[in-house]
């Protein structure tokens, strides 16, 4: 009996062994760790999709409130509608009531931008996000993100093997027509085209 307690001490304080157990026991803790993180992430995407779900549950007030709207609105004279002949994205961004917008293609570089920074890796960002959204099958002409500020991503013209995108950003409160604000950024691109082929 004295022998094989000599052999177990021997075999516990090898430090070949005592690495070994190290090893799978920061195996363990690892996959631990990434197992408890993936479980976090899960639970707040559940949580954030309820508070989301209860966000956008209607109340009766705010359906009698928009009923006085609509019917408000209705007596409204109609906008005339303004097309072609801007001087710069500053005119746009004024007529719409945006507070930046930055055209660029679908190869990630830059055409004209107004009150944006960093434009080449906004550009690059933004054409990746909609390649990957129309190669998962999404439909990316038209996408409106609204998290403090109100962001427009659209599809606005295609110019020969390019395609030109816009991203509009402004308040939330700030309503702007999608199909309109995509005219007058046809008639700017057009505008653009007509000037550099002069």
């Amino acid at each position: 009996m004295n022998g094989l307690t000599l052999d177990l001490l021997a075999i516990i304080t090898n430090p070949f062994v005592t690495f070994l157990i190290l090893v799978v026991v920061l195996i363990i803790s690892i996959t631990a760790l990434i197992t408890s993180l993936l479980t976090v992430r899960r639970f707040s995407e559940l949580v954030s999709q309820e508070v989301k779900a209860v966000e956008k549950a209607p109340e009766k007030e705010v359906e009698e409130v928009a009923e006085k709207v609509s019917k408000e609105a209705s007596k409204e004279p109609e906008v005339i509608k303004i097309s072609g002949g801007f001087e710069s994205l500053a005119d746009l961004a004024t007529l719409t009531g945006m507070d930046s917008i930055f055209l660029f293609n679908l190869s990630g570089l830059p055409v004209d931008s107004y009150n944006m920074k960093e434009g080449e890796r906004v550009a690059a960002s933004l054409a990746d996000f909609i390649l990957t959204l129309r190669r998962l099958g999404f439909p990316a002409d038209t996408i409106i993100l609204k998290n403090g500020l109100k962001a427009l991503l659209l599809t606005v013209k295609k110019v020969g093997d390019m395609e030109v995108c816009a991203l509009m950003v402004g308040k939330p409160e700030i309503d702007v027509n999608v199909d309109e604000a995509r005219e007058l950024l046809q008639a700017y691109v057009s505008d653009l085209i007509k000037g550099r082929e002069k």
